[in-house]
Order: C-alpha cells, then sequence, then structure tokens
C-alpha cells in the first residue's frame, strides 16, 4: 500500500487532490449514472416542439364558408376572446366545417384554459341545428415514424377492410399507440331515391328518413324483477348493412301487403361520395401513417412496425402486397451514427493534439474529462425545466463542445504540468498549480455558460433547437469544471510522470530494447513538436507581440479595419444571412390545387399526369443505367378531396443515389411544364424550419374582394424576384354558386324559407337518416336523389316542392335562383379575415430578408393606398424570424450583462472586461470568411457557432489578462508584465484553439445532406477559433496596454487641472 502524501494547501481542490479515492468514486458514479439514462433517453430525428394550441373543430355538413363563417366561427370567437391567457385567435371557415386555433400563452396552464374554454363555446345555444358538437383537442407534436401501404389489383372496399385489420393489429403492439389513414374514404350508406319514386308512392324524404330512424333501432326496456333475479329488457331492431336497411318497412297496407325500402330506393353500401383516392407506385392503395407522440422511442416503434409487417405480408391474400416506405427511424439511425462517427473521429483528433503538445499521460487524463463531461450530461438531460432528448441537435452540440469541455481540462493540467516540471512531481506541487488557474478558469467557463443561459428562453419556432443545443452544452460545461477541479489533479496527483531525458532519448549511449523503441518513437515526435512550438513562441512571437505592443494603435486600427469588411461582405450580399436555413431532406413533395369549382375527374388526370411525368423518367433512367439505383424508390399519391392532391417521392437511401431531391424536383418541375386549370402546383424538396416558407406576408380587413385583389398583386409582385418561387396566396375562390330566395306566391302555400332549404339539401345533399357504429367505424345513413338527378341546374328545376297540405308544386313556381361566385376557404386572425401570400426563395440568389424589407418599405405602401381597408403584416416564418431577432437581441443584452459581471469579479475590476469584452465581436471576422470560403450562407446555426467562440475568446483572454496583473503585482513593468504572461499562455491558448477545430474538423468536411443543420454553427466556430486564437494573442495585450495608455493620459489631465490653479496661487501670493 502507497503511503499517502499530506499537503498542508487548503481548499475543495486540495481536499480530492489528496484524496484519490474519493475523486474516483464521483468519476464513477458520473459513469454509471450516465450510462444508465442514456439508455432511457427518448431518440427522435428534431427536438420536440411544444404548442400551446387549442383546436375547437364544428362539423356543419353542406354547409357553405361563408354560412360556416357567420353560423359556428363568428360566435365561438366572440365566445373566447375574452379568456384569459389566449394570445392569438385563428380560424378556417370551409365546405362543412369551421376551426378555430386558440394560442396560448405559455405561462398559462393549457389544461385550465381548454376547460374554460370548452365551457363558454358549450354554452353557445345559437348554432344552427344542423351542426355537430364541438370537438376540442390538444395540438401535439406528433412525428411520422413510417408508412405502411396495402396496394395491389384489389376493389375498394377490400382493401379499406384489409387496412383496418392491419391497423387494429398494429395498434395491439406496445410500442404502437397512433395509426392515421391516408388516401382512403370513410364508409356510408345511400339511400337514393328519385324525384319520380317520391311522386309515384307521395313519399318524402322526410317521410323515409324518419321511418329509417323509427324501424332501425335499439332501445332498452328497464328489466323484470323475478324471485329468481332480474331479466333485462331491450327492443333489437338497429340493422347495420345496406341489405338489411332495404328491408325495412315503410308502409304498411289494408291488404297486408308491406312497401319495403329496396321497393322505392336504391341503397349504396359503400364510401362516402368524395373522389379521395391513394395510389402507390402506380397502384390503389390504402395507407396508414404510424405516428409516434409522448414518450415513445421512434426507433423502437419502427422497428416493431416492420416486424410486424413481415410476419403480416405471409397472411395476406394472393396478389395484395404491404409495403413499408418513408421510414424516418432508417433517417434518424443514419443521422445517429453520422453525428457519434463524428464525435469519435473529433474526440480522437483531440487525443491526439494533446499527445503531440503535452506528455501522454497528461494528455490521456485530460481526455478523460470528455467521457465523464458527455456522461454526467446524459445523466441530466432528461430532467429539469428543459428535458432533451438525443437528436440531431443535441447531438451536435456535445460536437460544439467536445474541443471546449477540455479548455478547462488543459488549462488546468498545462499549469500542473509547467508546475511539476518546474519544481518536482509532489502533491503540493499539483494543487499549486491547479490552484494557480483555478479561479480565472472558473470564471472562464462560467462566461461561456451565460452565453448559452439565455438562449433557454427564446422560444418561437427556433426556441426548441436553441434549449436542445444550449442544455447540452451548459450541462458537458458544467461537469467540466467537476472533472477539471475535483478529478483530474487527483489523477495527476497519482500519475508518475519521469523528466525527459534528452540526451538519452535523441543520443542514446546505450542499447535500445525492442520494447522501448515504439514509446521512444512517439517520445521523439512529441520532443520535437514541443521544441517547434517553443521555437515559435521565442523566436515568432514574442517578438511580434513587442512590436503590436509598440505600436499598439496600428494593432488596434487594423482589427478593426477587418472588422469593418466583414460587415461589409455581410451587409453587401457577398456572404448572405438566411435565419432558417431550408435543408434539403430526402423526399420530395408535390402539392396540387385546380380551380375551385373544377371537376374531381380533371383533378384525377392532372395528377396521372403529373404522377407518370416521374413514374417515365424512373422508367427511362433504369432502361439506360441497369446497373446503377434507381432516381426514385417511392411515389406515393393522395387525392385530398375533390380538387386537391398531394404526392410523396422518397429516394433511394444510399448514399450513392444517382439524384438528390433537388435534382429530381427539378427536372420533376421542368418536365411537367405549365398544366391548364391549375391554381397552384408546388415542388418542394426542403424542411422548413419556420414551419413555413420563408416568405409569409399577411393581408387582413372586412372587405374579402379586396383582400383577395391585394392578394393577387402581391403573388404576381413576388413572382418578379429572382430567386423566388412556389409563391402561393390562400384567397381561393370558389366555384359558382346558386342562391335560392322564396318567391311571394310561395308564401300562400305556407312554403317557408327553412321549409325550401330544407327541402332542397334533402335532395341534394341528403338527409343523415341515422349514424351507426359497425365495427371501429362510424358511418352515416344518407337519404338523397340518386347522382344522376343531382348533375345539373335542370335538376334542380325539375324538382317538385311538397307543401305543408301534402301538394306538390314544381320548384320553379316557389323559388327564384341567381348566379354568383362562392368562397371556397375562409381565413381570420383575430376575428379578421386574412388572407396570406407565401413564397420559397433560393438562398443562394437572394436573402428572404433583403425580399421582406424590400416587400413592406417600397411596395406595401402603395398596395394599402391601392385597397382601403387592408392592412398588412407578417405571418408564420417571416413573423418568426423577426420576433427571433428581437429574442435574440434580449438574450445577447442578458448574456453580455453575465459575461461582464463573471468577469468584473475574478478581477476586481470595472474597465478589464469591458477591454476583454471588446474582442467578442471580432469574433465574427472568422466566421464570415468561413462562409466564404465554403461558399454557405450564413443562418441561425452559424450564431450557435458565434455563442460558443465568444465564451472561447472571452475564457482565454480573461486568463491571459489574470496572468498579466499577477505579473504586475509581482512588480514587473507593464510591458515585461504583457509579453511575459502572452509567452507563458502562449501553449494553453493554442492548445485550447486546436483542440476545438479539431473536435469540429470532421463535421467540416461531412458532405451527407442530413448534416446540412449543423455545419454552418462549425464553420463559424472552427474559422472563428483560428482568428480568436490571433485576437487573444495580439489584440488583448494592445488593448490592455491601450487601457493603461488612457488611464495615465487621464491621470496626468487630473494632475495638469490640479496644478493649474496652485500654480496661478503662487502667482499671485
Amino acid at each position: 500500500m502507497r503511503r499517502r502524501e499530506r499537503t498542508e494547501q487548503k481548499g475543495i481542490i486540495a481536499w480530492f487532490a489528496s484524496n484519490h479515492v474519493a475523486a474516483n468514486l464521483l468519476m464513477f458514479f458520473i459513469i454509471v449514472a450516465g450510462v444508465i439514462s442514456s439508455f432511457s433517453l427518448r431518440k427522435q430525428t428534431t427536438p420536440e416542439f411544444e404548442q400551446n394550441v387549442v383546436n375547437i373543430s364544428v362539423p356543419y355538413l353542406g354547409a357553405a364558408p361563408q354560412e360556416v363563417e357567420e353560423g359556428v366561427v363568428v360566435k365561438i370567437e366572440e365566445a373566447i376572446q375574452d379568456v384569459k391567457g389566449i394570445i392569438e385567435i385563428n380560424s378556417t371557415a370551409r365546405e362543412g366545417s369551421g376551426t378555430v386555433s386558440a394560442e396560448v400563452d405559455s405561462d398559462m396552464n393549457l389544461d385550465d384554459v381548454l376547460n374554460e374554454i370548452k365551457t363558454r363555446v358549450d354554452a353557445i345555444s345559437t348554432f344552427p341545428a344542423l351542426t355537430e358538437r364541438p370537438i376540442y383537442a390538444k395540438r401535439e407534436f406528433i412525428i411520422p415514424v413510417i408508412f405502411v401501404t396495402i396496394h395491389g389489383p384489389i376493389d375498394e372496399l377490400t382493401r379499406k377492410r384489409i387496412a383496418d385489420e392491419v391497423r387494429d393489429e398494429m395498434l395491439q403492439l406496445p410500442e404502437v399507440n397512433q395509426v392515421d389513414f391516408l388516401g382512403d374514404r370513410e364508409f356510408e350508406i345511400s339511400i337514393e331515391v328519385s324525384e319520380l319514386t317520391l311522386r309515384q308512392y307521395g313519399l318524402t324524404m322526410s317521410e323515409i328518413s324518419q321511418a329509417v330512424k323509427n324501424s332501425s333501432v335499439d332501445l332498452p326496456g328497464g328489466s323484470i324483477r323475478t324471485t329468481g333475479g332480474d331479466i333485462l329488457l331491450r327492443t333489437e331492431g338497429q340493422v347495420y348493412t345496406g341489405q338489411q336497411f332495404g328491408d325495412l318497412v315503410l308502409r304498411t297496407f289494408p291488404d297486408g301487403t308491406r312497401l319495403l325500402l329496396s321497393d322505392v330506393a336504391t341503397i349504396k353500401d359503400g364510401f362516402v361520395e368524395t373522389q379521395g383516392f391513394g395510389r402507390f407506385d402506380g397502384e390503389r392503395s390504402a395507407t396508414l401513417n404510424i405516428q409516434a407522440r409522448g414518450q415513445q422511442n421512434e426507433l423502437e416503434t419502427a422497428a416493431a412496425v416492420r416486424a410486424f409487417v413481415e410476419e403480416k405480408r405471409a397472411e395476406l391474400p394472393e396478389g395484395v402486397k404491404i409495403s413499408t416506405w418513408i421510414d424516418r427511424s432508417q433517417y434518424l439511425q443514419q443521422r445517429l451514427d453520422m453525428m457519434l462517427d463524428n464525435l469519435y473521429m473529433g474526440a480522437f483528433l483531440v487525443l491526439i493534439v494533446l499527445a503531440l503538445f503535452l506528455r501522454l499521460k497528461v494528455a490521456l487524463w485530460v481526455i478523460v474529462g470528455i467521457p465523464i463531461t458527455f456522461l454526467g450530461a446524459l445523466w441530466l438531460m432528461p430532467h429539469g425545466p428543459w428535458p432533451t432528448t438525443i437528436n440531431t441537435i443535441s447531438l451536435f452540440g456535445f460536437i460544439v463542445v467536445l474541443g471546449i469541455v477540455v479548455d478547462d481540462a488543459i488549462i488546468i493540467g498545462e499549469s500542473i504540468y509547467t508546475k511539476i516540471r518546474a519544481d518536482g512531481h509532489t502533491l503540493d506541487n499539483v494543487i499549486k498549480g491547479a490552484q494557480r488557474v483555478a479561479v480565472p478558469a472558473t470564471f472562464g467557463v462560467l462566461t461561456t455558460i451565460a452565453a448559452f443561459a439565455p438562449m433557454l428562453f427564446v422560444g418561437g419556432m427556433a426556441g426548441p433547437f436553441l434549449e436542445a443545443m444550449s442544455v447540452v452544452i451548459v450541462l458537458c460545461l458544467v461537469f467540466s469544471l467537476v472533472e477539471s477541479k475535483l478529478i483530474l489533479p487527483a489523477h495527476l496527483a497519482n500519475a508518475r510522470i519521469p523528466d525527459v531525458d534528452e540526451e538519452d532519448l535523441f543520443h542514446p549511449q546505450r542499447e535500445i530494447r525492442l520494447r522501448e523503441r515504439i514509446p521512444r518513437f512517439f517520445l521523439k515526435i512529441q520532443r520535437r513538436v514541443q521544441h517547434g512550438l517553443q521555437h515559435v513562441i521565442h523566436r515568432w512571437y514574442r517578438p511580434l507581440l513587442s512590436k503590436a505592443i509598440d505600436n499598439r494603435g496600428i494593432t488596434v486600427a487594423s482589427f478593426v479595419a477587418f472588422l469593418i469588411v466583414t460587415f461589409g461582405l455581410l451587409s453587401g450580399g457577398m456572404v448572405r444571412f438566411v435565419m432558417f436555413p431550408e435543408v434539403p431532406s430526402d423526399f420530395v413533395r408535390v402539392d396540387l390545387t385546380m380551380q375551385a369549382g373544377t371537376a374531381p375527374q380533371v383533378r384525377n388526370d392532372v395528377a396521372a399526369y403529373i404522377e407518370n411525368t416521374l413514374l417515365d423518367m424512373n422508367a427511362a433512367h433504369v432502361a439506360e443505367n441497369p446497373d446503377a439505383l434507381p432516381m426514385i424508390d417511392h411515389l406515393s399519391v393522395f387525392g385530398i378531396g375533390d380538387n386537391r392532391a398531394q404526392m410523396f417521392v422518397e429516394l433511394p437511401k444510399s448514399e450513392e443515389r444517382p439524384y438528390e431531391a433537388v435534382d429530381v424536383t427539378k427536372m420533376w418541375r421542368d418536365s411537367v411544364g405549365e398544366v391548364p386549370g391549375v391554381k397552384d402546383l408546388s415542388f418542394s424538396y426542403l424542411q422548413h424550419i419556420g414551419g413555413t416558407p420563408p416568405l409569409f406576408f399577411r393581408l387582413s380587413g372586412d372587405d374579402y374582394e379586396q383582400l383577395m385583389a391585394a392578394a393577387a398583386e402581391l403573388q404576381n409582385h413576388l413572382r418578379n424576384y429572382q430567386g423566388v418561387f412556389d409563391v402561393t396566396n390562400s384567397a381561393l375562390s370558389g366555384g359558382d354558386e346558386i342562391k335560392l330566395t322564396i318567391k311571394p306566391e310561395a308564401e300562400a302555400l305556407g312554403i317557408t324559407m327553412s321549409s325550401l332549404g330544407r327541402q332542397v339539401r334533402q335532395a341534394f345533399y341528403g338527409e343523415e337518416a341515422q349514424r351507426i357504429q359497425r365495427g371501429r367505424e362510424e358511418l352515416k345513413v344518407m337519404v338523397r336523389y340518386p347522382i344522376e338527378e343531382r348533375r345539373s341546374v335542370a335538376d334542380l328545376e325539375n324538382m317538385m316542392i311538397r307543401t305543408p297540405t301534402g301538394d306538390e308544386v314544381p320548384f320553379h313556381s316557389v323559388a327564384e335562383v341567381s348566379f354568383g361566385e362562392a368562397y371556397s376557404r375562409i381565413t381570420r386572425l383575430n376575428r379578421i379575415r386574412t388572407v396570406t401570400v407565401s413564397g420559397d426563395i433560393d438562398p443562394l440568389v437572394v436573402e428572404p430578408g433583403q425580399v421582406i424589407r424590400e416587400i413592406s418599405t417600397e411596395y406595401i405602401p402603395q398596395l394599402l393606398e391601392n385597397h382601403p381597408g387592408v392592412d398588412y403584416g407578417l405571418e408564420g416564418s417571416s413573423q418568426e424570424e423577426a420576433e427571433l431577432v428581437i429574442n435574440l437581441q434580449i438574450a445577447a443584452i442578458a448574456a453580455l450583462f453575465l459575461i461582464y459581471a463573471l468577469i468584473a469579479i475574478p478581477l476586481h475590476s470595472y474597465s478589464l472586461p469591458l477591454v476583454i469584452m471588446s474582442v467578442i465581436p471580432f469574433g465574427a471576422i472568422g466566421a464570415v470568411i468561413g462562409h466564404l470560403v465554403m461558399g454557405m450562407s450564413m443562418s441561425m446555426f452559424s450564431l450557435f457557432g458565434l455563442i460558443a467562440l465568444a465564451g472561447v475568446v472571452v475564457n482565454d483572454s480573461l486568463i491571459m489578462i489574470d496572468f498579466i496583473n499577477k505579473a504586475r503585482e509581482a512588480g514587473m513593468p507593464i510591458r515585461q508584465a504583457v509579453i511575459e504572461s502572452g509567452t507563458l499562455r502562449f501553449r494553453a491558448i493554442f492548445l485550447t484553439s486546436l483542440t476545438t477545430a479539431a473536435g469540429l474538423a470532421p463535421i467540416l468536411f461531412e458532405t451527407s445532406m442530413m448534416a446540412g443543420f449543423v455545419v454552418p454553427a462549425a464553420v463559424s466556430l472552427a474559422f472563428g477559433i483560428v482568428f480568436a486564437t490571433v485576437i487573444t494573442l495580439f489584440l488583448i495585450p494592445s488593448l490592455y496596454m491601450l487601457q493603461d495608455d488612457g488611464f495615465a493620459w487621464f491621470a496626468r489631465l487630473r494632475g495638469t487641472a490640479v496644478e493649474e490653479p496652485s500654480r496661478r496661487g503662487s502667482e499671485t501670493a
């Protein structure tokens, strides 16, 4: 047992250094806690967004958007507009339904607000009679994990039933809790009765509907209380199929004969009449969207679904195929692997750098701090006010902090190593070496934490990204303090680091044994690097530093000139700034909207043309390149309603695929060309971090005609910008509309407007006779005219209207018709009608911020003047960007104040923190140059790198000035103190910068599309750190000297001011 060393040093560093058992137990506890936590941490592609939004949906089937707006939306808005906590109300009125979304203040309890909204809306008693009960829901962040498609040459009913069976079985899996249908139609039983039949039998739609309600019913009848117990009673007459409905009795005649429903009606047990459909790789399909919510693990969910599909495939009937596609878990795993590979490579490069400039044992103990700090962060990530998952952004936080967490350990380790080389390897010297830099190193790390901490409160769409990265960085830095101050000194105190006999190393006078040769080889490399570094320090840096501080005015002016040039690069557009970068995805999405009123078959033909264009391109590529990967893996088309369609294209997952999403999109768009009858056709391969396209403008006002006209003009103006494409506006004009008014003659017959409207609705939309539950499906039983009698205005004119006395009169004799244009959708913001105009941009051609500024200042004033009553504002990504800039400015002010305080405390000075903080803007020089060299636009993620860079610059500068102050306190002249401190701190500053750059080097050269989010931050930090090294080594000493010059000048000025009155007094005397 080795004898324990004693020390007279006091403090927590000394206690842990002298008690290596405590240090090791602390280290093992952090490691074990981190490993255990890593197995339970949720893995996601992107950070989770918390949406404080309450949705209220009210179906008003068959109603036009204006009716929905007046009868539903306005009433809900008025009822909830003063609910405490609501900050914005968005509403949409469309045919058949109205939706109101209330955004709630994040400081309020969402459940309390939801309950208050529910109470207010349920109290509304003036909803139209045909509306259904309101549906309330909190908007949740739901992640599509994997798609399962059933396809093949089978009819729609069979496909739907197989899909229902697959969905039910998947929901039994513990890893799956939500499955949604795509591309399917709801079941419906349609009872179709012609006008001729109604007249022949003297029937009405209401009579048929009432007969269905009276005959198809289950009613409880109580119970018979016998001595042996109760016997329940109930009438059982509910029917569930079209055939059973056909057997219902409408009338019974005196001779005993009965008129059945099937005698007068055609009963279709099928689907609703909308033209929705799904097609997968050219075959009709039903698609299931498996989603993750809550704390579900995407990887586990997808793995369970894939295993289920493999088993289910063998059970399906012949010809029926089941396929999985858009498996996000595979992309998630690829991203995690990519980030981890870069993390491991960065750690390896950091180790090499440390081993070259420090003794191997010191380097190894310094590098041990990386897993300790990372595991400590993993331990606490799921806890606290900002729980964080494993995702692309949080993993990048580990890469960013990779080189920074060792900075503190490098400073402590290098100081200990220098002390024991000079005075011997003893416990006291280890503690003194650590304590010499402990205070400035600690406050330096705290300044970096202070730079990131305010980012946790930014909020908005960028909030989850800022939080995910900031939480990881802050936790890693906290544990780096623990490791470097409490664990590292204990390890170095017990490590035996023998002195190097360079004479024996380079000129041995003895035989070198085989086992010594490899260690000696690496030691020679390390010593030569050390000698080279010392040569650079004393032969190059020291003379240059002397010239820099002797000509400190020129030195500072040169840096200022560089800074001005940097801002010129940004303002001149040579380096563009795009707040929300748009990263290419692995998919291509197409959104098709036909002109309102277009026949569904025309929509289907256009969708088929666009679909076949890509399938033909893919077939041609495969024919020309039989040994290469195809252009696309899968193409799925979904018909939405009667005039919209969406298409999703999945590319091959291999990095060797022949085309990227941008190439496929461009070729597809060019091949499709202009299509007649299309209102909007957009091809997108980008992920919009802001949630919407980067250009998003809002026009609002009460006059919808003016809104539509203004939106059309703004849309046309945006199309004139180079680099702006897929410009759309939400002002969708509807198709033709027929408005009915009652004639005076009708009133004489007892026909009211209500009666007329009800009979027309029954005939053309249908009357809901029943709503039944058949298995898991809820379906409607509708009574209406056959489709053949609902196709033209003539059918309306030929309709017979029933009077209260049972007489029949022609429609045209009691009603007048007028033609107009309807709206297909009405949107409202904060109780005012609103239209949005949006557009996508090519960030290599134009900045969204520049377009927004030009539109807002140059074009909008004239537009508003031409359209009185119209107001303008930003929405979507444009609004998010404006709010983010304001929030970042507030966070920056808070961060600067914290940094100032944390520098002033250890330096005991009010002025020196200003000297150190003045170099923060200069760090941007290297970042901007880096983006220029890499040909990239700066973005929100570039700002992350700049924040980290500011922390590194301040950290190194703080320690440099602390050494200068201590040298001056020891009696050294200021010039000599500056030069000696710079020389002494050169290796530590150079090492911290080099390790940070080395940790980021792999991600800089990552060509994977999946790294597109994080590369800008790596560029900012890696290139910036190179320039930051020069700043710390030359600008800080120069500014320090200038500060001293300023104090001396003020002192002389003050002395002159004191001497002048004294001199005058003596002269008078």
